[in-house]
C-alpha cells in the first residue's frame, strides 16, 4: 500500500468532510458533550484554509483514508480532526499525516504541534504518547461530564 500525504485544495473540502464524518461517526450519540467534528460543514474547513490554516489529506490512488486540519497559533501548530476512514485504520495512516504536518510546522520555522484529546477515548490518548506527545493541559467542558488533554510534541 502506498500512501500518499498532500495539502487538499479548496475544492477538496467536500472529501475532507466525508473523511472527518466517516472517521467520528462511531462516537455519533455516544460522547457527552457531542463531537464537533460531527457538527463541521465543507464551509467551515474552507473558512479554515482561507485563515491561513488548511486541511491535509491521505490518499491511497483515488480513495482518501484520512484527513487532518491544522492552524497555526503562535508559538505552535494546533492539528485537529485527525481522521483516519474505519477500513484504513492500523496501516500508519495517522502517523504519516502527523509527520508531514510536523514537517510543514518546522519549515515554517514552527517548532511545536499540539492536539487536543478526550479523555473518554483512552486509545488516542495512548497512540498520541506513541507518537511522541505528552500532556501539558486538563481542560474541562463547562458541564464536566467530560475532559480533554492538550498534547504537545516539540518538533
Amino acid at each position: 500500500m502506498t500512501i500518499e500525504i498532500r495539502e487538499a485544495r479548496l475544492d477538496e473540502a467536500e472529501v475532507v468532510h466525508h473523511t472527518i464524518r466517516a472517521a467520528f461517526a462511531e462516537y455519533e450519540g455516544k460522547l457527552n458533550p457531542p463531537s464537533g467534528a460531527l457538527r463541521e460543514t465543507p464551509q467551515d474547513l474552507i473558512a479554515n484554509m482561507e485563515r491561513g490554516g488548511g486541511s491535509v489529506l491521505a490518499w491511497e490512488e483515488d480513495t482518501a483514508l484520512g484527513s487532518a486540519t491544522y492552524r497555526f497559533s503562535d508559538p505552535y501548530m494546533y492539528i485537529g480532526r485527525v481522521a483516519v476512514c474505519p477500513g484504513a485504520r492500523g496501516k500508519g495512516v495517522c502517523k504519516l499525516m502527523l509527520r508531514y504536518l510536523e514537517e510543514k510546522a518546522r519549515l515554517q520555522e514552527v517548532f511545536e504541534a499540539r492536539v487536543g484529546v478526550r479523555l473518554s477515548i483512552p486509545a488516542n490518548i495512548a497512540m498520541y504518547q506513541r507518537l511522541g506527545y505528552e500532556t501539558i493541559e486538563h481542560q474541562f467542558y463547562p458541564d464536566r461530564t467530560d475532559s480533554w488533554y492538550v498534547m504537545s510534541k516539540k518538533l
